[in-house]
């Protein structure tokens, strides 16, 4: 799965090591903010592609679904972008930002309410990596392929601006770093993991959303 690509707004294109990531690949999730329909087309040569808007894909134009549930092997994957209204947003963030929290409060309850009855739920939008549980729904992101930095959000104003760049000062260098994200699901359970893009070598990665082989419990 992939996230927050951002071409044409941010990137100048796709980085070729998204696609290197996801060679091999049976099913791409795309988890908004693509920005720029030419993504959909490079992510599709590799496989076919599910995918929801982000709030920035409504400002470029692109309109797609807020939310799709896609079943692979029998398990119900969710997927959304993550991005609430402002009404909800910005008292999360001025709470998140009095708590010192990375995550906006109750967002992943919110995506769990909105999904229902979902195996996982595959989201973006915070570009920073999630592996949590949510009343037994794994809820994951593996960050995202843009990741923007202080220079890049200088002007922002406001407690949601703060908020985001309190909890970007305390990421990892990891976890600030460009990601994707392989899931496999099989006859034992689903397992997902964030692979970081500066670590791809072409023909390196490649795992099958639908591979009989694939097994194990999520980690």
């Amino acid at each position: 799965m992939v996230a927050d690509t951002h071409v044409g707004e941010t990137l100048p294109d796709l980085p070729a090591t998204v696609s290197a990531a996801l060679g091999g690949c049976d099913l791409i999730l795309h988890a908004g903010d693509i920005t720029c329909m030419s993504v959909l087309e490079r992510l599709g040569r590799i496989a076919p592609v599910v995918a929801v808007q982000g709030d920035h894909d409504r400002l470029a134009g692109i309109d797609l679904p807020r939310e799709r549930v896609v079943v692979v092997r029998g398990r119900r994957i969710g997927l959304v972008h993550g991005r609430r209204s402002r009404a909800i947003e910005t008292p999360a963030a001025a709470l998140s930002l009095a708590r010192r929290r990375a995550v906006l409060l109750g967002l992943h309850r919110h995506m769990r309410r909105r999904l229902g009855p979902v195996d996982m739920i595959v989201h973006g939008h915070l570009h920073m990596p999630v592996d949590t549980e949510v009343r037994g729904t794994r809820v994951f992101s593996p960050g995202a392929v843009y990741i923007p930095e202080e220079r890049d959000v200088s002007e922002r104003t406001g407690l949601k601006g703060r908020a985001y760049l309190r909890f970007r000062r305390g990421l990892t260098p990891d976890d600030r770093a460009s990601a994707v994200g392989l899931i496999e699901v099989g006859p034992e359970g689903m397992r997902a993991r964030r692979v970081l893009l500066r670590d791809v070598r072409p023909g390196h990665y490649g795992s099958g959303m639908d591979d009989p082989d694939a097994g194990g419990l999520p980690r």
